[in-house]
């Protein structure tokens, strides 16, 4: 039996192997064993227990050959990206992103890390670009509009900062950080009163985090009640 249906009962066995070896949810059967790699078994079994030990060191090279042998499984280019991530390479860990953007199901899985790793790697210009991407894979993310608004502001992208800032706010209108972005924005724009207005909004939904906002509140003092 060769045609199309055989090859999709073995890879439905390999497939449930891996997830069996990978979750510990039991044990491959004697006959379902063969089909499986002994070098991947052995690397998913590396892996894991060293993660799982925070061994970083120990976790790196099973994990990054998983990724190369195995790359349409997102869940070990997160692993590899959170090895990175604890060894300080955080440009390798963006990278490691960059595999669960492409392999998941669900590219948003890998956001908003994958921009992040590229700041902490001062690489801005990706950092934007992974932003973007995060943005539109997710547009009614509030929290991912609003990273992408303080990554354009750093970018002096004063008009697309507004655009996606507005947007966070239409989507969730009660969300404090959105309004103390604004309002950022909006003093840098030279409008204190609507800068004040939207310091003010904030302290009313995080009155616990007024050293946050005492600064600017204190800069648009002077602005007419």
């Amino acid at each position: 039996m060769r045609g199309p249906l055989a090859r999709l009962a073995v890879g439905i066995v390999l497939l449930g192997t891996y997830y069996l070896t990978l979750f510990g949810l039991g044990t491959a059967t004697p006959a379902a064993a063969p089909l499986v790699d002994p070098a991947i078994s052995r690397d998913i079994e590396s892996s894991q227990k060293a993660f799982s030990a925070r061994q970083y060191g120990d976790a790196l090279e099973p994990t990054k050959r998983l990724t190369e042998r195995l790359p349409s499984q997102a869940i070990y280019f997160d692993r590899l990206a959170r090895i990175q991530h604890e060894l300080g390479r955080f440009h390798e860990e963006a990278l490691a992103w960059e595999g669960v953007f492409r392999a998941s199901p669900t590219p948003v899985d890998a956001c908003p890390m994958i921009a992040s790793a590229y700041d902490r790697s001062s690489d801005s210009g990706r950092a934007l670009d992974a932003y973007e991407r995060c943005a539109a894979a997710e547009p009614q993310n509030p929290d991912l509009l609003l990273f992408l608004g303080r990554a354009y502001n750093a970018a002096n992208r004063a008009e697309d900062a507004q655009r996606v800032l507005d947007q966070a706010l239409a989507i969730s209108p009660d969300y404090p950080d959105v309004h103390l972005l604004l309002g950022i924005r909006n003093f840098a724009d030279g409008n204190l009163r609507a800068a004040r207005d939207r310091f003010e909004r904030f302290l009313t939904l995080a009155p616990d985090r007024r050293d946050e906002v005492a600064v600017w509140i204190e800069r648009t003092r002077q602005v007419p009640q």
